[in-house]
């Protein structure tokens, strides 16, 4: 009986292992969330929204687009509120070098930053390109649009330049990083910085748990608002 069942386990794993693997599909996208609560001396509440995409039907074109939306409260004043999202669409020239469009979006009470608005176009580099590493190096021109309750409205021309790096530690765990830089050309004084990183690890076949960290500074803010602010939280996200 023990080897019949054997047997059976040894052929349904040979047949297992021996078929094709699925297609990759070329829509991946996730929607995670996450929630802290903490009562005593102090009441706060955080949580965070977040939704990723990408589009990569293994050709020369890839998009990708996410959306991060931040929120704290602290005794019933709000301590955060902050919006951004990112769409970009890149074109492999080469294994090493593409170019790419975007636009990025940036909403931050905190800064009087009603919205920033940045369409860019530029190329970059892959300077580290393998199934478990990746570091390029990008710079882009383009328009900055933003509107300020004290200041008002205002544009400018724009240059950007960016680094990204992704580190797969396994199967299951990813290290990401980014860096940009964006300045008005017309007073290059007036910058905004933004630095992320990120920890995923998947604990169910789709569920994915990730710990970030999100800095964005500004030379010149608003009067009176702060240059730079932080956030590190964690969520659950769905991946589809």
């Amino acid at each position: 009986m023990h080897r019949v069942i054997i047997l059976a386990l040894s052929l349904a794993a040979t047949n297992v292992f021996a078929a094709d693997p699925p297609p990759a599909k070329p829509w991946a996208s996730s929607l995670g969330a996450g929630l802290a609560i903490t009562s005593g001396n102090t009441d706060t509440k955080n949580y965070n929204l977040a939704f990723a995409t990408k589009y990569d039907p293994k050709t020369k074109w890839v998009f990708k687009a996410d959306v991060l939306y931040l929120r704290g409260d602290s005794n019933g004043e709000i301590q955060v509120d902050k919006t951004s999202a990112d769409a970009r669409g890149e074109y492999s020239l080469s294994d090493r070098t593409f170019a790419f469009a975007e636009v990025s979006y940036l909403r931050d009470p905190f800064k009087d930053l009603d919205y920033l608005v940045a369409p860019l176009a530029g190329g970059g580099y892959r300077i580290i390109k393998s199934d478990t590493r990746n570091l390029t190096v990008d710079g882009a021109l383009g328009a900055e649009i933003e509107s300020s309750g004290a200041l008002g409205r205002s544009s400018s021309g724009a240059a950007k330049v960016g680094e990204n790096f992704d580190w797969a530690l396994s199967p299951t765990s990813k290290v990401t990083e980014k860096l940009t830089g964006i300045w008005k050309t017309n007073d290059f004084g007036d910058a905004l910085y933004h630095f992320d990183a990120g920890l995923s690890t998947t604990v169910a076949a789709r569920i994915e748990l990730k710990l970030a960290y999100v800095y964005d500074y500004k030379t010149r803010p608003a009067f009176g608002a702060e240059k730079g602010d932080s956030a590190l939280f964690a969520a659950l996200a769905v991946k589809f």
